[in-house]
């Protein structure tokens, strides 16, 4: 599948895909609370919870980067700033460590270079890294205390998840481009035909089942096979194949 352009309607796939694997690693009562519960109180509970707050933060960083990805596809986007939202209002009411975050979002950045840099994956292992560690150290939690960390599956598979996410879609969008040009003058150069008549230095060849003006310094005849070695306007520039 080419993902030259990749549809709206992919891309909300995706990332319904990509929240549904974070909420359904959140702890059940969170997940719950934050989905089904119409109590304000239960609800702010359920979105400062460390693994709550950590989802929406990734998710929010996650569609925004979808949305530059594949410009205009909006949904992304609307989701990413509410995300986002939620996710500082989370995060000013947890004890957060700001240099365990900087760190978290250095390792994005790293595997986003990855996918947009031909390289031997130090820069998307460093990344991998940077985000799991930032993540772990993410919750400054009190002395004999889990309570106030992310949990370590959710941070293994959200990196995982991660990683996925941006080398598969983010890469592929990047590596389509780059490709060259493969419409308008650049797509004639190298393409082969053949000859259909010709006079002195000029005649007509045959390329993809369309007829061109031709011109060359040898001496061709009907049926030889030629390649287009450059274009001037309307006429082909040919050389023997």
């Amino acid at each position: 599948m080419t993902l030259a352009v990749f549809p709206g309607l992919a891309v909300r796939s995706l990332l319904a895909g990509t929240i549904g694997f974070f909420l359904t690693s959140l702890p059940v009562q969170a997940a719950s609370a934050l989905l089904a519960s119409d109590s304000r109180p239960e609800w702010l509970a359920a979105i400062t919870n460390p693994d709550a707050a950590f989802v929406l933060l990734i998710v929010g960083i996650y569609a925004l980067l979808l949305e530059f990805a594949h410009p205009g596809a909006v949904i992304p986007a609307l989701i990413g700033l509410v995300c986002l939202a939620l996710a500082a209002f989370a995060l000013s009411a947890l004890p957060v460590q700001y240099g365990a975050l900087a760190l978290l979002i250095v390792g994005i950045a790293l595997m986003t270079a990855e996918a947009f840099t031909p390289g031997f994956g130090v820069l998307g292992l460093l990344g991998f890294a940077g985000f799991v560690g930032g993540a772990y150290f993410l919750f400054e939690a009190p002395a004999g205390s889990a309570e106030m960390r992310v949990s370590l599956p959710l941070i293994v598979g959200s990196a995982v998840a991660s990683a996925g996410l941006i080398f598969l879609v983010i890469g592929a969008a990047a590596r389509a481009r780059r490709r060259p040009t493969v419409t308008g003058a650049e797509e004639m150069l190298a393409a082969r035909g053949k000859v259909i008549d010709w006079s002195g230095d000029r005649g007509n060849i045959r390329i993809r089942g369309e007829i061109w003006a031709a011109r060359g310094n040898a001496a061709f005849k009907p049926g030889d096979n030629v390649k287009v070695a450059s274009r001037d306007g309307l006429t082909l520039v040919i050389e023997r194949e």
